[in-house]
């Protein structure tokens, strides 16, 4: 892209100073996904920011409020997944308005490219086709089972479908505002989409893994049927269908052990529905006489890389109250992480990541190469997101482009050269540089609160 092009990109609204955003790819009762391009990779993502209005909550609380918790949530649970067939999270951050706003918060993920909702990719297609996906979506809720997590709002459009490099169907799903953990599974409230919700929730009982079963059950009968399984025109009935009516499975063209796989999803009673999404896996498999899928070798690797941090409960207790220290008093620390290859370290990283994330921190992350690095390698990415985040005189950017080299490109400017500096002065005018860089940013971010922006180097 050249820069002309570029001065045009620049032109759009831009978030946290880093995303461009382009057109609105859908809305929800808790925010509007953009797509959007990330200044600093040059990756396109989908960004969601958070909608406030002025009504309060039905507690009490402002909207915007539990709006901005709700997505910090969404956030933290997302950012512990790894899996091909869920979201993957990117960044956190907030975008400042006028000085009488609040900063909005928003969060990046990977952007789900030519998307289908999983019944637009199943209708009109083979069986097969259709079970693969509803496999994919079981393997899915599987790995957020087995990680505590209950979706409590699976439906078709928060099972989106892809097409990957080799022409394969690949489902995600997303939208986990609404998760929960299963320790923490309230029934105070029903949430979730009606047409989709099982019945022990609407009378009061808290989610289960067994209604996220259900509401695959759901899915499973509108791309088998081509509608869903009750007459959706008229609430009061449809509550009543979900709560007594058994669906009309044996309708179905379909054969007899795939009838009695939809109607054990489909039971009112969670008692007698599947135990698990791995048990609804075999039972599929069975049904349509074909073997269990292989596991994939990205499918080990989710289970590997975002591993629940277990036996670190010590050191993440520390780092985080280091973290509030700098948070609140603003005093802050150095802190050497050290081990063998595999203990973890990097998991406590990501895990303190989240936590400065979402509480508003700048994180910032460099890399050391042992082998072919360039002179200051481990500060190029820091100061990559630094050029982005303030504003850069021209004599400094020259200075910085000796570490960044496509600093130009990154700015949408050229960049003038300064020839007036001998090696000992251009050196001693770089590290200058970068100090004055974190100073004017922690007074600059910090402007809208009073208190001087919190920054993690990792």
């Amino acid at each position: 892209m050249n820069l002309s092009s570029q001065q045009s990109e620049l032109d759009k609204p831009l978030i946290g100073r880093r995303y461009l955003l382009h057109e609105q790819l859908g809305e929800g009762g808790m925010g509007t996904v953009y797509r959007a391009v990330d200044r600093l990779t040059g990756q396109i993502v989908a960004l969601k920011q958070i909608i406030t209005g002025d009504a309060p909550a039905d507690d009490g609380v402002d909207l915007s409020t539990n709006l901005r918790i709700a997505l910090a949530q969404e956030f933290k649970v997302l950012a512990s997944l790894r899996h091909p067939n869920v979201i993957g999270v990117l960044d956190y951050g907030f975008a400042h308005g006028g000085d009488d706003e609040a900063p909005q918060p928003y969060f990046t993920m990977e952007l789900v490219t030519t998307p289908e909702t999983v019944l637009e990719a199943g209708f009109h297609h083979p069986l097969t086709t259709q079970v693969d996906l509803l496999l994919q979506m079981l393997h899915a809720l599987a790995y957020l089972h087995r990680r505590g997590i209950i979706h409590r709002d699976l439906k078709p459009n928060n099972a989106l479908v892809t097409t990957d490099s080799e022409g394969n169907k690949v489902v995600k799903v997303l939208d986990f505002g609404l998760s929960t953990d299963r320790e923490e599974a309230s029934s105070e409230q029903v949430v979730g989409t009606l047409t989709y919700i099982a019945p022990e929730m609407l009378q009061g009982k808290a989610a289960t893994e067994k209604s996220d079963l259900y509401a695959v059950g759901v899915i499973a009968y509108e791309m088998l049927a081509g509608h869903h399984p009750f007459d959706t025109s008229n609430t009061t009935r449809l509550i009543r269908d979900i709560l007594t009516t058994p669906p009309d499975v044996w309708s179905l063209d379909i054969n007899e052990d795939l009838v009695l796989v939809l109607e054990q999803l489909l039971h009112k009673n969670p008692q007698y529905r599947y135990e698990n999404a791995e048990a609804v896996i075999i039972a599929l498999c069975r049904a349509m006489d074909r073997p269990l899928p292989k596991e994939t070798k990205a499918i080990r690797e989710s289970f590997l890389q975002a591993a629940q941090l277990v036996g670190r409960t010590r050191e993440v207790e520390t780092l985080s109250r280091s973290l509030a220290r700098v948070l609140t008093s603003g005093k802050g620390s150095a802190w050497l992480i050290g081990g063998e290859s595999g203990v973890g370290k990097s998991r406590l990283v990501d895990e303190l990541r989240t936590l400065a994330l979402v509480e508003g921190a700048l994180v910032l992350r460099g890399q050391a190469i042992s082998e072919g690095g360039h002179p200051y390698q481990l500060w190029r990415d820091v100061l990559r997101w630094m050029a982005l985040l303030t504003d850069i005189k021209d004599l400094e950017a020259d200075a910085l482009k000796t570490i960044v080299p496509d600093l130009a490109t990154l700015l949408g400017r050229d960049i003038p050269e300064n020839t007036q500096l001998d090696a000992f002065q251009a050196r001693d005018f770089l590290l200058s540089v970068v100090e004055e860089l974190l100073r004017r940013f922690t007074v600059a971010a910090g402007k809208p609160t009073g208190k001087p922006q919190s920054m993690l180097i990792i």
